[in-house]
């Protein structure tokens, strides 16, 4: 074993005791000062004696429990999976103990294992609501890194060894804190993990997301303490801050000697930032802290362990109204569990990311969102790998397209204790649905092709609207698409639709009108309805019926009279044309009457032709008693009124193609 390298206040410490006491007594003396150290919240510290009492007596639980326990405190999962495999090992272990080494074996990578010991803790507590969000472990951990193309992360260059975290967006600047110093000035140490205090420095955002030209932020705001990470309220001009509880009396401390976190108010006038109060619900007793405030400016989303939570540290929220920030609401169990939830963030359009180590996840803290429905936070949704990690994962927050952002982790590889980690999500899905339709007539246009266009002119993609008009595509948020109509006879049409205030999963719909070209009209009247024929549109514009009597087909001259009408077209409008169909009831012989209705289709077909109509121009067709228009089909017993109705000749004029001019509001008569 490396032996530890302790600090110099620690080492005079050591020399003290062994020159005044035993060593029985100095290792009670050493216990005792790590367990105060660990009470004041100063883990480091107490890590650094409760390793020299275990190097004094390997044989104590107690300080092996101890050392757990301060690693986990401030992070140090590989030392905790340590410190308890050696407790688990001497069977000294409380049940606890085994959910904590399954998290920790999690935050190291070790997934199998971490499942394997979260099966043994669930046995022992089996009504612990974690063990059931994490007993699939294994099939979890694959799904959170099925989508991990949709992210592009990097770390920002600034990071430092110490801590950077907290991004937010002010106008073209993004402002952060750290704990790097300023200007070269020694800074004072938070105990907790023996890094300095935070401070908030403001830069720019470099096209690739690296922060640059960075400088001390709001120096009338700062503290000798904690400061940040903050929200801003850019229409207002108005900053949220966390910040220790400190006055200007000093710090306020809880009735168990605990200086709690709270969050602060800041304008900006003249071009300075002023303090402008506290929140109204900080107390010495509890913190508040990491807020964000929606784009209103009228809802303020926290973090708080104040009583009456569900777990350490819940998501709350308060509304400003009549000059007021009303009472916090706890946004209930389907966010916040029985861990911790911090760092909320609710982006422009209405979508709430915050850390969490009680969903069940990657690591120890992974980010989460949760898409309003009906203004309620009821689903929650891992983001997944790469922005989630092993280790802490937090502070995420995104600009105004919705489509990059910044986080903070201590994930490995990193610079420093936390990093600042730039993300840009390659694809959030949006769809797209409309329909397109004549614009003087609103009527629907089938069989216009739809074309997607990006912001770079590039057609994504293209398709045919379906017979009742409507198209459908998915796109991906973040940018202005055009939307693009042509169709035959039409002059094409542009729409721009936007997606930035979209939501993942969200619809917009489109009405897309065309114009119709001018054309030179043939004077050709309006069709009655639109048919097909072997798949070409085909325009009825007017149609008649002809009688026969029973059993013949010769055209008599009632029939005459009516097909001499329909001739009339066919002279006046040189391209229409005629189809003739005819049918017969279901009375008699199958065959005889298919016979008899080609006869007599083939009876108007000469009649017509004898006028002089080219026979290129007529089709006829009979179908007997195939196309019934009621129940009276064979063996089934009808009125003689009833079988007339499936008794009847069409004759029809037509135009092949569609019907370039514009439609009226009559009735239309359908066959």
């Amino acid at each position: 074993m490396m032996k530890k390298r302790f600090s110099p206040n620690i080492l005079v410490f050591f020399l003290f005791f062994f020159l005044c006491y035993s060593q029985a007594g100095a290792q009670k003396v050493t216990i005792r000062l790590a367990d105060k150290a660990f009470d004041e919240f100063a883990f480091i510290e107490a890590i650094e004696l409760y390793e020299y009492a275990y190097e004094k007596d390997p044989e104590n639980n107690y300080v092996v429990q101890k050392l757990a326990d301060a690693n986990r405190q401030v992070g140090n999962t590989e030392d905790v999976e340590k410190w308890l495999k050696l407790l688990i090992d001497r069977r000294a272990e409380e049940p606890e103990d085994l959910f904590a080494y399954s998290q920790a074996l999690k935050s190291n990578g070790k997934y199998l294992q971490a499942e394997q010991w979260l099966k043994e803790y669930s046995e022992l507590r089996p009504e612990d609501g974690r063990v059931n969000i994490q007993t699939s472990l294994l099939e979890y951990i694959q799904f959170l890194h099925r989508d991990s193309n949709k992210y592009e992360i990097r770390p920002i260059s600034l990071n430092s060894e110490g801590s950077e975290m907290g991004v937010a967006f002010y106008n073209d600047r993004v402002v952060f804190s750290s704990t790097k110093s300023r200007n070269g000035i020694v800074e004072r140490k938070y105990k907790w993990n023996d890094l300095p205090y935070l401070n908030l420095y403001i830069g720019d955002r470099a096209p690739n997301g690296d922060i640059l030209n960075v400088e001390d932020f709001a120096p009338k705001l700062r503290t000798t303490y904690h400061d940040g990470p903050v929200s801003f309220d850019t229409k207002s001009n108005r900053v949220y801050i966390t910040q220790n509880n400190v006055g200007k009396r000093g710090v306020s401390k809880s009735e168990e000697g605990e200086v709690n976190l709270k969050i602060s108010f800041g304008g900006k006038e003249t071009g300075k930032w002023e303090s402008r109060g506290e929140f109204s619900y900080n107390s010495d007793e509890y913190s508040t802290g990491h807020p964000s405030i929606d784009v209103t400016g009228k809802v303020l989303y926290f973090a708080s362990n104040m009583p009456g939570g569900y777990g350490g540290s819940d998501i709350y929220f308060s509304v400003f109204n009549r000059g007021f920030w009303s009472e916090p609401f706890n946004l209930g169990p389907k966010v916040n569990t029985s861990g911790n939830e911090f760092f909320p963030f609710i982006s422009d359009d209405g979508v709430l990311y915050f850390s969490s180590n009680g969903h069940g996840g990657l690591g120890a803290l992974d980010v989460y969102f949760s898409i309003p429905e009906s203004g309620v936070f009821s689903t929650v949704e891992n983001m997944g790998y790469p922005v989630n990690s092993p280790k802490d994962d937090f502070s995420f927050t995104l600009d105004s397209t919705g489509t990059a952002g910044y986080f903070a982790s201590n994930r490995k590889g990193g610079r420093g204790s936390d990093d600042i980690y730039y993300v840009k999500l390659t694809y959030i899905p949006v769809i797209i649905r409309g329909v397109a339709k004549d614009r003087e007539t609103g009527d629907i246009l089938p069989d216009t092709k739809i074309s997607i266009v990006n912001e770079f002119a590039d057609t994504i993609f293209t398709s045919l609207t379906q017979v009742d008009g409507r198209f459908e595509f998915e796109v991906n948020k973040g940018t202005d698409y055009i939307i693009n109509g042509q169709k035959e006879f039409y002059f094409p049409n542009d729409e721009v639709v936007e997606t930035r205030k979209l939501r993942q999963n969200d619809e917009t719909f489109v009405e897309l009108f065309l114009d119709m070209e001018p054309f030179d009209n043939d004077g050709a009247p309006e069709p009655l309805m639109m048919e097909s024929e072997g798949g070409e549109a085909l325009q009825v514009i007017d149609l008649e019926y002809i009688s026969f009597a029973l059993g013949t087909w010769g055209i008599d001259p009632a029939a005459e009279r009516t097909i001499d009408k329909l001739i009339e077209y066919l002279l006046k409008y040189p391209e229409t044309e005629v189809r003739i169909e005819s049918h017969t009831d279901s009375q008699g012989d199958d065959q005889e009457n298919l016979l008899l209705s080609k006869r007599r289709a083939k009876a108007a077909f000469d009649y017509i032709v004898s006028k002089g109509i080219d026979p290129s121009r007529i089709g006829y067709k009979g179908y007997g008693e195939t196309r019934l228009l009621n129940r009276c089909d064979d063996g089934v017993e009808c009125s003689e009124a009833e079988h007339a109705i499936n008794r009847r000749t069409i004759v029809k004029v037509v135009k092949k193609g569609e019907y370039r001019g514009k439609r009226s509001k009559r009735d239309i008569f359908y066959f």
